[in-house]
Parts: C-alpha cells; structure tokens; sequence
C-alpha cells in the first residue's frame, strides 16, 4: 500500500480496503482477511486495522458477526413504499381511541418487577417501586411490520382499579381504568433512535445495519402532572413514518 501524505493511516486501509470491495477481491457474504492476515497485507498494525474495519462497517460495507468474523455485506433492499405508524390518542368522554391496524403476534406476558432507575425516573417515582409490566409483540396488518410494547404500572397508581387485576388490557382500557381513579390525563411522548440489540433484530425482524426506532408515551393527570403509566413501542425504522397526534377531549 503507497502510503499518502497528510492522511490518517487508518483512512488509506479502508481505502484500500473499499478497493478491494469494489473489484470483487471480496464478493459479497464472504468473510474478509482475519486482523492478523490484514496487518502484514497493509503492513499496519492492529489498531489501524481496527479503525479501517469500523469505518467500512459504519459505511455499511461489512457485518461484523460475534464468534464468526467480518462479512462483506451484500446490496439491501430497498424499500417498497413508506409505512406509516400512527400513534394517535383520540378522547370521546370517557371513551379513548388508538388506531386500529396492529394484532397481538403472541400472548401478552405480566412480570411482577421493581423499577429501575430511568424508568422510576420517568414516572417521578422512588427506584425500586413495585410496578407491573406488560409485554406484547404486535404485527402491523398493512405492512407486515413488528412492534414490541411494553407498559409499565407503578402499583400506586393503579391500586383499587381494574388494572390491578388485569394488566394486560389494551392501552385504551388502562387510559380509561386511570382517568377514572386519577381525573383527566394527557400525554406527553418522544421518540428515539438506536441499533437494536440481537434479541430485537430476531424479535422485530429488523435487517443487518438497520436501526429502530423507539416512542416513549407517558399518561399522566391533567391537574398536578403526575405520571401514570410509562408505555414504549419500539420497531423497524426502515421506511417507518411515525406519527403522533393527541387530540383533545370531545364531549
């Protein structure tokens, strides 16, 4: 490799490396040179490798593989047509609404847990405080797309309701359960994006290099704002359009 002038060393590797890429030296699916191979190819040492090796993953180039090794990846498909999510709150008296759309792919789940700190954080309650937590996997019936949610209920606030004894009902019956025991409630929400972790690329079906994104909903009363019910819907942010609107109450 002809070394060049004023360039970080790492960057001429990955250069190098793109080359190699590019004219079918490393085909794609097919595992690259081991760090070692590559040391005394490019006469660098590991750290350089390192750095080039992270840079082309960044770019989407390779898939580094846990326990297997680095992979050139292959071209990703694009997208048919944007998916729009709607995470919208309509209120009709002591009737709430959530678009319809999405179907349980599995049977909810209720864990007993003790809260952590950025959820009690969230709820503006002490760490450690009992809460129950749904989980649910949904499908969207449109796209075909996953969700995973999951609702936390600290026990404080859902004491003498039926969420006490039914957790997992949909999120339009726990808003109505706290609106009763507490008075008017509103939301407040925000959304984020991250790498899944393995567990939901497998759950959710996310692709290789693709992130998720991930909407944070909290109930909380009208009156005092205090948080209710934390509820978190994470999926796919390929091609996802995500949008959110909490109307007013219509009497």
């Amino acid at each position: 490799m002809a070394a060049v002038r004023g360039q970080a060393l790492y960057k001429q590797v990955a250069r190098e490396m793109r080359k190699a890429i590019a004219r079918g030296t490393w085909r794609p699916g097919e595992q690259i040179p081991t760090e070692d191979k590559l040391t005394a190819l490019y006469q660098v040492s590991r750290p350089t490798v390192r750095q080039a090796v992270a840079e082309l993953r960044a770019d989407g180039l390779l898939d580094v593989q846990q326990g297997r090794g680095t992979f050139v990846r292959g071209p990703q498909p694009e997208p048919e047509a944007t998916i729009l999510v709607e995470r919208t709150v309509l209120c009709f008296g002591d009737q709430y609404h959530c678009p319809a759309g999405w179907h349980d792919a599995e049977e909810p789940t209720v864990y007993r847990v003790r809260l952590e700190p950025s959820a009690a954080e969230l709820l503006n309650t002490e760490e450690g405080e009992a809460a129950y937590l749904v989980q649910r996997l949904y499908t969207h019936e449109s796209s075909g797309i996953r969700a995973r949610y999951t609702a936390l209920l600290p026990m404080e606030q859902i004491t003498g309701t039926l969420l006490a004894h039914q957790p997992e009902v949909f999120n339009t019956d726990a808003y109505a359960a706290l609106a009763a025991a507490h008075g008017a409630i509103e939301w407040r929400e925000g959304v984020s994006a991250r790498m899944p972790n393995p567990d939901e690329r497998a759950a959710l079906h996310v692709p290789e290099g693709v992130p998720v994104l991930v909407s944070q909903r909290i109930t909380q009363t009208q009156q005092d704002v205090k948080p209710l019910m934390l509820e978190t819907l994470t999926m796919t942010a390929g091609a996802t359009q995500l949008t959110i609107t909490h109307r007013p109450v219509i009497r």
